[in-house]
């Protein structure tokens, strides 16, 4: 259920509420700087900064998970056209409005639009066993918290960061399932003509769910989902090339999903795996190096814990789209190249494409919640 309120500073925000796991998501759509022509310096204190908004989201009352969602597709140049034909002026030479035409009509070719979100998903009740709350009582509560998370996004290289709006929901959702409507809905805001789409019809009119791909509308769609994190040191860009256009692929999206743990729970993990690192060391005469590598790595993540370092599951999902069936093997084998210049483990979510193809977008799924066996058992076994 998709609901709209209003923060402190008087923005509207789309507030989602999912009833069968009890979670409330919120959505900011931001503007990447990129880290063309940026200082290394700058890009470390991105990177420093990007941690610490994560570490912080563990003393985030009630919040149980986060995703950040890019989206790359072709652009179709009516926002450039829009913007250029609005600012020629009449009395400009001949010359200089015969270069802005041409301008007009060659730039777009080629060119990509880059767009990223931050969701946060809240539960309705804010410690175990208390009382759940309504969806008035969650957005009173947020209204006075979303300019803060909006504002500390920033600083992490995201960008203007600003909470999405229940109309721009809906056209994220309609695009991702009905591809060709991004150009009739470009179109529309470039002649400033409103767009009015409702929470119940921006789903797929038909769909079909293939062992290995999924189709929806007037699209064809392929999902993965991550088996393997990068082993050794991770550079801040190890997943440009998975991020980035490709030619073959209409459509592209790159979630990365998180899922904060409290800082007593997090002391036991750190432990609980230092222990285990330490145990396949000492049971055998000649210890691999990989295990030594992994006790490194427990004895210091159980170091940086120890100082205050927040500790997050992660994951990701990536989806690739066309719009035409024979091109659907050319873009499985572009995200399965790029993958690998990432270091990411990617294996194809096999008899599950509906389900990787909803996780990948900005609504605040938290997929533990939706299986049978639930997280707690999981993370015990």
């Amino acid at each position: 259920t998709l609901y709209e309120f209003t923060d402190s500073y008087k923005r509207p925000f789309a507030l989602l509420h999912v009833p069968t796991t009890s979670h409330y998501t919120v959505i900011f759509s931001t503007e990447p700087d990129g880290a063309s022509l940026v200082d290394p310096e700058q890009v470390d204190a991105w990177v420093a900064n990007w941690g610490g908004w994560l570490a912080g989201l563990g003393d985030e009352a009630g919040l149980d998970a986060a995703a950040v969602t890019v989206e790359t597709a072709r652009d179709s140049g009516y926002r450039l056209r829009n913007e250029v034909t609005m600012n020629i002026d009449p009395n400009a030479p001949e010359f200089a409005r015969n270069v802005l035409n041409e301008v007009i009509d060659t730039y777009p070719e080629g060119s990509a639009t880059v767009r990223a979100w931050v969701s946060l998903s809240f539960n309705a009740a804010l410690r175990s066993g208390s009382k759940k709350r309504t969806p008035e009582d969650v957005a009173r509560d947020l209204a006075s918290r979303i300019p803060g998370l909006s504002a500390r996004l920033q600083s992490t290289g995201a960008g203007i960061a600003r909470p999405m709006s229940a109309q721009e929901l809906c056209e994220v959702v309609r695009i991702a399932y009905d591809p060709p409507a991004a150009l009739i809905i470009d179109e529309a805001h470039a002649a400033g003509s409103p767009v009015s789409l409702t929470w119940g019809e921006v789903g797929p009119s038909a769909t079909q769910a293939g062992w290995d791909d999924y189709r929806h509308d007037s699209a064809f769609s392929v999902s993965w989902t991550m088996t393997g994190a990068p082993r050794g040191s991770v550079n801040s860009s190890v997943l440009s090339r998975l991020l980035a256009p490709h030619g073959d692929i209409d459509r592209k999206r790159i979630s990365l999903l998180y899922r904060p743990m409290d800082s007593a729970r997090a002391a036991a993990v750190v432990e609980r795996d230092q222990n285990n690192a330490n145990v396949r060391i000492t049971s055998g005469n000649r210890p691999s190096a990989r295990a030594l590598v992994d006790a490194r790595s427990a004895v210091q993540t159980a170091q940086e814990e120890a100082q205050g370092a927040g500790l997050v599951n992660f994951g990701m999902v990536v989806t690739a789209t066309v719009t035409e069936k024979d091109r659907l093997a050319d873009a499985v084998a572009a995200v399965e190249q790029t993958s690998g210049t990432a270091r990411v483990l990617l294996r194809r979510a096999y008899g599950t494409q509906d389900t990787a193809f909803a996780a990948s977008l900005p609504l605040g799924l938290v997929l533990p919640k939706h299986s049978l066996l639930p997280s707690e058992i999981k993370d015990a076994l």
